[in-house]
This record gives C-alpha cells, structure tokens and sequence, in this order.
C-alpha cells in the first residue's frame, strides 16, 4: 500500500494545483473525470486534465493507481508521436471527513477524438489514403506498447485522439496491463491462433 506522500514526489508527482485552472468537463469514466483546462504557468496553455479519486483504507492508499502513473511516465520517456503526452501529475488534498484522495494526471490537449472526427467528415467520407494513415499510426502506437508489454484493453474511438494536423494519439490508460509473463502469453495466443486457422482451412474444404 502506499501511504505517503514522499514516495509520490519521488515519482515526480507535483504537490499543487494551483497552476491549473478547469474550464469545462469533456469526459468521464470508470476511472476519472476529464476537464479541459488552463496551465496557468505556461501562458493559459489548454491542457486535458484527470481527475482520479483514489479510495483510502486504514492501510494506506492503494498501489494501483501509483503503479498505473509509473508506467505511464516510463511509456513518455520514449516520447513515442502516437501516444498522448503525459505532462505533469499532482496529488489533490485529503480531506479529514473524506475517504478517498485525488491524483490529477496533466496530457496535452486534442480538441477531438477519433469518434468526432468522423462524425464531422464530409460525405463521402475518408479517402483511401486518409483511411491507411490513420491505421498505419494506430498500428504504430499498439506496436510500441506491446513492444514494452503493455497492453492497453480499451482501444475504441473515444480513446483515440487526433489532432488537426491528422496526428493519432492513443489515450485513456485507465486499464493498461503490463505483462509479466510475456513468453507464457505468446504461446497460448499463438496456441489459439494455430487454432483458428486449422480451423479455418477446414471449412474452406468442406
């Protein structure tokens, strides 16, 4: 369990909110709630900011959630295009009448998500190339997290972000995995894969 908040600064965590200001709700979740809001040290810079409460129990804080953050900040130092920038973290005040704590994850800000776009495409829709550019940058993303053994689990349109210049970025981490065991997993995937071409083949001969 975690119980201080040393260990969080150790992590980079900042200790403040007072440089963000919250404009407007843009999402919510099972994890979080997102604002769009002001980086008031960096010019009023938008910002898309996460606000996680974090249950509290006569043990401490729950590691999850510090494990969750760590990973993420490990995932930025490779500063890989196609995954959203996580900028800063902070950790919220407890109230003494309160259960719970809020850890505040600070990600650049895309104005739409890969549902929006396409809802606000002109008929007749995406061209050919349009169509293998944005799959070819998903791939790319997916790829550079299952090259570090993290699997995202919640990839759909509202976690897909991208930017005016066309540029995917893949967010939401709230169900990321990391796995441990990365040989024992290829080989029951590969054990199902060899499966369900057998399998294939011999419906293609019946």
């Amino acid at each position: 369990m975690f119980d201080n908040r040393n260990a969080a600064m150790q992590l980079g965590f900042q200790d403040t909110m007072k440089n963000y200001e919250e404009v407007e709700c843009i999402g919510s979740g099972a994890f979080g709630v997102v604002y769009k809001a002001r980086d008031l040290s960096n010019e009023g810079r938008f910002v898309a900011l996460k606000k996680m409460r974090i249950p509290i129990n006569e043990n401490g804080v729950s590691v999850n959630p510090i494990r969750e953050v760590s990973m993420l900040k490990q995932l930025q130092v490779f500063e890989n295009r196609n995954i959203v920038k996580l900028l800063a973290v902070c950790h919220g005040k407890q109230l003494d009448n309160e259960n719970h704590s809020s850890l505040y994850l600070v990600f650049e800000h895309i104005d739409q998500d890969l549902g929006t776009y396409l809802e606000r495409c002109p008929s007749p829709g995406l061209g050919p190339d349009m169509i293998k550019n944005i799959m070819y940058q998903l791939l790319k993303g997916v790829d550079f997290l299952h090259s570090n053994r993290v699997l995202h689990r919640d990839l759909k349109p509202a976690n897909i972000l991208i930017t005016n210049d066309g540029v995917i970025k893949i967010t939401d981490f709230g169900m990321i995995y990391y796995l441990v065991n990365f040989l024992k997993l290829s080989i029951v995937l590969l054990t199902k894969f060899l499966f369900f071409k057998v399998l294939q083949n011999s419906m293609v001969h019946v």
